[in-house]
Order: C-alpha cells, then sequence, then structure tokens
C-alpha cells in the first residue's frame, strides 16, 4: 500500500507543474470571523490646484453678495438724500411765504431783525412793530405815526426827523438811537429805554423842542 502511494504521488509531481497551486488561507476565502479587515486605503490630500480653485470660487460668492448689497446701500443713500433735498426746498418755500406775507404786512416777524423793506410793508397795512426787531435800521424821515412799536428794539435806529406822533413805545428799547428832529408829540412813553439816544430838536410829547445837548432826556 505504501509503495503503491509513493508511485502516485511521483506521477502528480511529473505531471503537474510546480507552482501551479498557490497555498490558500481557508479562514481568509471563507471570511472566517475574528479575520482582520483589510485597511482602508488614505485619501490624498488635495493639490494646490484644487485648493486654488476652491479660493477663486470663495472670492467669487463673496463678491456676488457685495454687488447685492451695494445697490441697496446705493438706494437707501439716494432716498436719503432726496429727503433731505425736499425738506430743504419746503423749507426755503415756507420762508419765502413768511417773508413775502411780512412784506405785505399780514404777519408780524419777531425772531429776526425786520429789514426795511418788510418795515414798509406792514406800515402799509397793520403797522403792528410789536414786539419785533427794529435795531440798528435807518429810518430816517419814515412816518410811523401811530404805530405799534410796544416792547420793540430800536436800539441805535436811525429815526432822524422820523414822524413818531400818537406812537405807541410803552417799554420799546431806543437806547443809543439818533431822534434828532424826530416828533414824539403824544407818544407813549411809559418805561420807554432812552438811554444815549440824541434828541436835539426833537419834539417832546408836549411839543417841546429839544434844546442842544439833549441825550437820553429832552432839556427845554
Amino acid at each position: 500500500m505504501t509503495r503503491r502511494l509513493v508511485i502516485i504521488l511521483t506521477a502528480l509531481s511529473l505531471t503537474v507543474p510546480p507552482g501551479s497551486f498557490a497555498a490558500v488561507d481557508p479562514a481568509a476565502s471563507a471570511g472566517a470571523p475574528g479575520a482582520p479587515a483589510p485597511a482602508a486605503p488614505e485619501k490624498p490630500e488635495p493639490s494646490n490646484e484644487v485648493q486654488a480653485q476652491k479660493l477663486k470660487l470663495a472670492e467669487a460668492k463673496l463678491a456676488a453678495l457685495a454687488n447685492e448689497i451695494s445697490p441697496k446701500k446705493a438706494t437707501t443713500s439716494a432716498k436719503k438724500k432726496k429727503s433731505t433735498a425736499a425738506a430743504k426746498k419746503r423749507l426755503a418755500k415756507a420762508r419765502a411765504r413768511r417773508l413775502a406775507k411780512a412784506k405785505q404786512g399780514d404777519v408780524k416777524v419777531v425772531n429776526r431783525r425786520l429789514t426795511e423793506e418788510e418795515v414798509r410793508g406792514i406800515l402799509r397795512t397793520t403797522r403792528d412793530f410789536s414786539g419785533t426787531d427794529l435795531s440798528g435800521l435807518n429810518l430816517t424821515g419814515m412816518d410811523l405815526s401811530g404805530s405799534k412799536l410796544a416792547r420793540a428794539n430800536l436800539h441805535m435806529a436811525n429815526l432822524e426827523r422820523a414822524d413818531l406822533t400818537e406812537t405807541d413805545l410803552e417799554l420799546a428799547d431806543l437806547t443809543g438811537a439818533n431822534l434828532r428832529g424826530a416828533s414824539l408829540i403824544q407818544a407813549r412813553l411809559r418805561g420807554t429805554r432812552l438811554g444815549g439816544s440824541k434828541m436835539e430838536g426833537a419834539l417832546w410829547t408836549d411839543k417841546t423842542v429839544c434844546r442842544s445837548g439833549s441825550v437820553g432826556t429832552c432839556i427845554e
């Protein structure tokens, strides 16, 4: 029996070329439990070119977002400018209307000094200058008779030869005003400030002619 087995093996070794059979691990081929899993291949790092492309894409997105925001800001800025311009235009129109009314004497301006033209406009209508600012104005020879000048500011105003007959000058400020040759006949001067006013040749309330050197008060 042994001799027959040796003969068979010898025949096989002669007919089968060496290396035709590879050793097979039964556990690996059968997927036996507990066998170590094959290691996953390492993921290659992105190349510089891929990274550059990603960076360009991110920059493009940021630029697109900025372009979307910029028109909104420009629109908001334009609206603000338009609103400001409209407000200024309305204010200018309102001032022009007030000035026109003041010239016609329909309203009384008390928050700023009047102009000579505005004074003439008021004289044509109400003749009411109560509480107004007439300081420093040149009102030489102007007919202000019967006007309401109570609490008016006439500081340093030039009223030379002006007609102030029967005017209401109560609590008015006439300090330093030029009243030479002016008429104050029957004018109301209660509480009127006349300090430093020049009154040479003026007609006082009782028709007294103020002599030379009359300053602040009428000297007979």
